[in-house]
């Protein structure tokens, strides 16, 4: 009986936190301008710079090494063309 009860008590918390300050829209985040000369590439970026590309991620991860403590804690990441729509979503 416990059990349910709490099940119940999270299950209602839960539902509340949701229903209040949920944005009903999200603005896309724009990739910088500068990146298209990328388009169809996988890039390394480290404080806003593209540090390495490459055509695919498995020939990235070689460039990266090579650049050694300069290509550490880069982000990796693909650059489609404009014309290209990837919808990431989480949930």
């Amino acid at each position: 009986m416990i059990r349910g009860h709490w099940r119940a008590v999270k299950d209602w918390a839960y539902r509340r936190a949701m229903g209040t300050g949920s944005p009903t829209h999200v603005e896309p985040v724009r990739r910088p301008s500068e990146w298209d000369q990328f388009a169809g590439l996988w890039i390394a970026v480290k404080n806003g710079e593209v540090v390495a590309t490459a055509a695919n991620s498995h020939e990235l991860v070689p460039a990266l090494r090579a650049l050694g403590r300069a290509g550490e804690d880069a982000v990796v990441r693909f650059v489609p063309h404009r014309s290209e729509e990837i919808v990431i979503g989480v949930g």
